[in-house]
């Protein structure tokens, strides 16, 4: 970011982005929220689900829940 700083100048298109992604903090939140939800659905009774229809199932999930918020 230092770097950025002091050469934004020269390279501003540049600069804004990455000011924009090299300032996003790093999280394990979103990654532990989705096995969860996994965890949710791949039940005991449900250990037969194809891949792909959990893929589907938990991608519901997970933005069903962000409209409810």
């Amino acid at each position: 970011m230092s770097w950025w700083s002091t050469n934004g100048d020269k390279y501003p298109e540049l600069s804004k982005l990455a000011r924009a992604v090299l300032s996003i903090p790093g999280t394990s939140v979103p990654s532990e929220r989705v096995f969860s939800t996994a965890g949710d659905i791949v039940t005991a009774t449900r250990s037969c689900l194809d891949p792909e229809m959990v893929d589907k199932l938990i991608f519901l999930k997970m933005n069903m829940c962000k409209q409810q918020e």
